[in-house]
């Protein structure tokens, strides 16, 4: 992370440069005693004094801050930053991913407080709405608050993102999703919508090479099954292109039939009856535990994976029925990396989460929340940087980064040149461990915490895997 930039306003040059109206100028004053100084502002900012004696003293100062444009969500009077997160706090879907997101969210904007704020000392303020998952309530939340926020750190599940994709375009809004569809890297689908982390049917490339190569066998046989929607559909198509370029037979168990809420039993014994040698399966972690345990309850062993969220630490805890067979079963991939992982970025995250007192199991995803904001952070001070903190002008900082770094955290994100340039290609490879959970950590082991795939490496990316 770049070092907090505080911008010293030196009350003289302001003056000349107000009055100069830019333009390089010289002023000398003389002193009782016959010291001259002379000052030349807006690009020369140079003082020079002759004391008495005749020995002459020249200093170099700061350059006069440009004054910041604003009109949503920042107040330079009360030196505020309001920015807004679209979260699914309570629902069964994801909520118990979300709020360990947002937990990681405050502590790092309460970091950037501690530490000078944005520019000049403005201070980061979160705006939090509960959006259930659901696209209505998302669409509600974004109306309320709206024209209060400057830009969205968190929006939770693609189909309550695309709910209010026109919104945000017309508002120059940038939104970063905790979805990890393909379309987002196309910004003719949705151009406020920031992509971060490799898309669902690239991660999906990736962990199947791994998985494959973990096998032994030159041709195993892939079942695949799902939820409907984005999450599950890029990510069968992902599987399901990684399958014809590889050659692979697959077996169809569920692709978009597994449903919440419902009997998904009969999709678990479909995938056990296939025989396959790998099974991929994207859904929620509580519909992902009845398929993957109706399966095993009859004997069936594979290598499985999914996309990032089908898992939960809470499948190899001590009381979990499932905890011995998905020890042995899971290949894993995330769009971060894991709790175990040394960087500067991770030395960071474990050190706000000490210093808070956090107990919160899922730490992998407060990691997340951090890297959500740091994302933000990032266009808010290339934005002020630049004179304009609008919220055109922090999506324009955005998408002026060609390379944004997350101090290890994650792979770093491109925002300019062509799609193929800007996909992000690289996940993280990872196996569970309740050894790990059980000693503190968040309960996977880290095998490569940038992996990219054979495949998804010659992929030629130029529009979405799969389009709604």
């Amino acid at each position: 992370m770049r070092k907090l930039r505080i911008f010293a306003l030196v009350l003289v040059l302001a003056l000349i440069a107000a009055a100069c109206g830019g333009d390089s100028e010289e002023t000398t004053t003389t002193a009782a005693g016959g010291e001259e100084t002379t000052t030349t502002a807006a690009g020369g900012e140079e003082t020079t004094t002759t004391a008495a004696g005749g020995e002459e003293t020249t200093t170099t100062v700061a350059e006069a801050m440009t004054e910041v444009t604003v009109d949503y969500g920042v107040d330079l009077e009360a030196k505020t930053i309001t920015i807004g997160q679209l979260a699914d706090l309570t629902s069964p879907a994801f909520s118990a991913l979300v709020n360990p997101i947002m937990a990681g969210q405050t502590l790092y904007w309460d970091y950037v407080n501690a530490n000078g704020g944005i520019g000049d000392g403005l201070v980061v303020e979160m705006e939090t709405r509960d959006t259930q998952y659901d696209p209505e309530l998302t669409a509600a939340a974004y109306a309320e608050i709206r024209d209060q926020v400057v830009a969205i750190s968190h929006g939770t599940g693609s189909v309550a993102n695309l709910a209010i994709a026109a919104d945000l375009a017309e508002d120059s809004m940038i939104l970063v999703p905790a979805a990890w569809y393909s379309g987002w890297t196309d910004t003719s689908i949705a151009p406020g919508i920031v992509h971060n982390g490799a898309p669902y049917c690239l991660e999906s490339m990736s962990i199947l090479d791994w998985m494959k190569d973990e096998s032994g066998l030159d041709a195993p046989t892939l079942a695949i099954a799902s939820i409907p929607g984005d999450f599950g559909l890029d990510s069968m198509a992902g599987a399901q292109k990684w399958a014809e370029i590889n050659g692979v037979e697959v077996i169809d168990a569920g692709v978009g039939r597994i449903l919440p809420g419902q009997d998904n039993t009969p999709i678990g014994a479909a995938i056990a009856a296939s025989g396959a040698d790998l099974v991929f399966v994207t859904t929620t972690p509580t519909t992902f535990a009845e398929v993957y345990g109706t399966a095993v309850a009859s004997g069936f062993e594979a290598k499985w994976s999914g996309g990032g969220p089908t898992f939960n630490p809470a499948f190899i805890g001590p009381d979990s029925p499932i905890a011995a067979p998905i020890q042995r079963d899971w290949y894993g991939g995330f769009y971060i990396q894991a709790w175990d992982t040394e960087s500067a970025g991770m030395a960071l995250v474990h050190q706000l989460y000490e210093e808070a007192g956090l107990e919160e199991p899922l730490k992998d995803y407060v990691t997340m929340g951090v890297y959500e904001a740091m994302l933000v952070e990032h266009a808010l001070r290339k934005a002020y940087e630049n004179g304009d903190m609008t919220r055109k002008g922090v999506f324009d900082a955005l998408y002026s980064f060609d390379t944004m770094d997350f101090m290890g955290i994650a792979p770093s994100e491109t925002y300019t040149g062509t799609t193929s340039d800007q996909v992000q290609r690289a996940i993280s490879l990872y196996r569970p461990s309740q050894e790990d959970l059980l000693s503190g950590g968040s309960g996977v082991v880290t095998f490569d915490p940038e992996f990219v795939g054979p495949t998804a490496e010659g992929f030629d990316f130029q529009e979405a895997c799969w389009t709604f």
